[in-house]
């Protein structure tokens, strides 16, 4: 039997907050409580589902039950990462009841910080619950600032001199790596590591090309640039020009 996409038992309004629910079947626990609390609930059981859901729905939380999941968590944790900067929680079963592959994902991804929260079976429903909610507010109050320009990362959106602008998800997750460590020089590798999550060196010119682009956007004169600086041989550095 075809899983619905979205269950609900009221009617949503278009504000309603969204959440993504990524499982394999036993996950299927979690929707009614999450459902209760007024949440907007999408389910995915695939990588590909729930990418294109959280490219296409944006939610503010992402709960992976990574129990019953067949597939690479770490990998599909960092993939949703760079489509949409949705806070991640992750759900495991407890040792000795989860497959070998499903708990080393676990593991993977919590050394690697791709999860925001973590939760093993059995679970504590109402600090489950509490977390989503504590989250979700997190998400959506979200800025990141340098000078004029403040970027909204959870809806790619950027505003310069009080005027709102559309980013692509990779020129969001740019501007978002180079804003959270301003004033630092921010290594090629270290861009293409976070954004593009390669450590492959060999041809950089997608990372210089939207460097290009993201100038365009940010900058009043890109030949003149105020904000964005290449450091020869090692990277780039995002500057507030108000701070100089």
């Amino acid at each position: 039997m075809r899983r619905r996409r979205i269950t609900s038992r009221q009617p949503m309004k278009a504000s309603t907050p969204k959440v993504l629910l990524v499982h394999g079947g036993s996950g299927d626990t979690l929707a009614p409580a999450l459902e209760q609390q007024g949440y907007r609930l999408f389910h995915a059981s695939t990588a590909k589902e729930a990418l294109d859901l959280l490219a296409k729905e944006r939610p503010t939380v992402v709960v992976v039950d990574a129990g019953d999941l067949r597939l690479d968590v770490e990998r599909l944790c960092r993939a949703m990462k760079r489509v949409c900067n949705a806070a991640v929680i992750l759900v495991d079963a407890p040792l000795g009841l989860a497959s070998k592959h499903a708990r080393d994902g676990a593991e993977e991804v919590m050394r690697a910080g791709c999860a925001d929260a973590y939760f093993a079976r059995p679970l504590v429903l109402k600090r489950l619950l509490a977390k989503v909610e504590k989250l979700h507010a997190q998400e959506m109050t979200t800025e990141l600032r340098c000078g004029d320009l403040v970027l909204f990362p959870q809806k790619n959106l950027l505003q310069k001199h009080g005027e709102m602008r559309r980013l692509t998800p990779k020129l969001s997750r740019l501007l978002r790596v180079l804003m959270e460590r301003q004033g630092e020089v921010v290594l090629r590798k270290e861009l293409m590591r976070d954004v593009w999550d390669t450590t492959y060196m060999g041809d950089t010119r997608t990372l210089d090309v939207h460097i290009h682009w993201l100038r365009r956007i940010i900058e009043d004169d890109p030949a003149q640039p105020e904000y964005l600086f290449t450091v020869r041989g090692k990277g780039y550095r995002l500057e507030n020009p108000k701070r100089r």
